[in-house]
């Protein structure tokens, strides 16, 4: 009878004992996780978080799964339990934060543009006043940035950015992703920005060409709209902003015939002559000669009357 009872006994315990590790097996899987990122066994911790989360997840859990998570580069999965963390619980909104500055490190020493660009996106989200400016430089010198995100994250990368040289090439930058995607009015305000402020050529050129490109782009939107006061402001600010380039030229061409069509006979002239006044003549340069030639001012050996050669 005696062993019997411990027999029964026996059983009866190891029940006990499975029923237990059932019902606290997330806080077990927990301090085994603990144990071995400890131990610096960041594979075994992160697979022990997991399990522990996906039973009972909380924002301490959270915490030390994107922690593991880093240790052991899996950079996507440490920003979302990151990103859950602040989810979770907002008053750990910095730790959260901390956590994916570590992840946009990581991303952005193994160049993976595309898990460092949810990284800073959702930094910016948790976090406006976090200091991602240098990031979104990062992601917009990267082959194929997303224009959209860029978007989104420039004018807090912008608000955040401290040297004048960085934000000047933000500025640059959000010039040509605002030309992609709302247009050249908003984009020009940038360009403008960066002309009045940097003196560094690198900086200068490119957006020299968007203000161009864009004043021209927008002149002739105004043209084709019958707007010929606002067609001729346009084309001057673009042959102003860049004269020396072909669209420069062509923009003075275009406005010397958007005066010539209000009536204003000598504002047209002297700008076609501008035009040529160089001394080579290329396709605007031909243009314009036709011009002055239709308004009787060009001698038949292609002097312009308006010089007094002859």
């Amino acid at each position: 009878m005696t062993l019997r009872r411990a027999a029964r006994a026996a059983v009866l315990s190891l029940v006990m004992a499975g029923w237990s590790a059932g019902c606290g097996g997330s806080r077990d899987r927990e301090r085994l996780g603990d144990l071995a990122y400890g131990e610096g066994r960041y594979p075994d911790a992160l697979a022990d978080y997991r399990t522990a989360a996906s039973r009972e997840p909380d924002a301490a859990l959270w915490a030390k799964l994107g922690a593991a998570a880093l240790h052991a580069g899996e950079l996507r999965e440490s920003a979302d339990a990151y990103l859950r963390l602040a989810g979770d619980d907002p008053t750990r909104a910095d730790e959260a934060a901390e956590g994916l500055e570590g992840v946009a490190r990581a991303a952005d020493r193994a160049g993976n543009s595309e898990v460092l660009q949810e990284v800073v996106t959702g930094l910016h989200a948790i976090a406006p006043g976090r200091a991602t400016a240098r990031y979104a430089l990062i992601l917009a010198l990267r082959s194929d940035p997303d224009t959209a995100a860029l978007v989104a994250l420039l004018p807090g990368a912008l608000a955040a950015a401290t040297a004048p040289e960085t934000v000047d090439s933000l500025l640059t930058l959000y010039g040509r992703v605002l030309e992609a995607t709302a247009g050249c009015g908003q984009a020009l305000l940038q360009y403008r920005a960066v002309l009045r402020r940097s003196q560094d050529h690198a900086l200068r050129a490119p957006a020299r060409r968007g203000a161009a490109d864009c004043a021209f782009g927008l002149g002739l939107r105004a043209d084709s709209a019958g707007r010929l006061e606002d067609a001729a402001l346009w084309f001057a600010e673009s042959a102003r902003v860049d004269s020396s380039t072909a669209t420069g030229r062509h923009a003075l061409v275009r406005y010397g015939e958007t005066r010539l069509t209000q009536g204003d006979t000598l504002a047209a002239a002297l700008t076609f002559q501008a035009v040529i006044s160089g001394g080579t003549i290329d396709s605007m340069g031909q243009v314009a000669v036709d011009r002055l030639e239709a308004l009787g001012l060009v001698t038949a050996t292609g002097d312009s009357a308006l010089t007094g050669e002859q």
